[in-house]
């Protein structure tokens, strides 16, 4: 504690001021606003994957195999189920890390 303005005696006459510092706070601070920018470059990462995979789907009439010239209906259904489950990761890790940046950001 540094004090401001004794008496002779050696009491305090005016303001008394605490100096609190803490010689790692500038590199946790950078480590934060690090961290932050990666989460904020996930982001958007997942955000353009999760547009992409969406748009891959298509309707329920034309399916993989239009897209892709498979002619083999066997191919295509696996085609179809693996794109519905990247969609589906990818938009879960996508809510996950929009939660993330809302804790840690918020």
């Amino acid at each position: 504690m540094n004090t401001v303005g004794h008496s002779s005696s050696g009491a305090p006459q005016g303001r008394t001021t605490m100096i609190c510092s803490h010689p790692s706070t500038p590199a946790l601070k950078g480590r934060r606003d690090l961290l932050n920018a990666i989460l904020v470059a996930v982001q958007l990462i997942l955000a353009v994957l999760v547009i992409v995979l969406v748009l891959l789907h298509s309707g329920k009439d034309a399916g993989m195999a239009s897209v892709t010239g498979f002619s083999f209906a066997s191919s295509a259904s696996v085609m179809e189920r693996n794109l519905t489950r990247y969609t589906i990761i990818v938009g879960v890790l996508w809510f996950l890390n929009t939660f993330v940046l809302i804790w840690r950001l918020g």
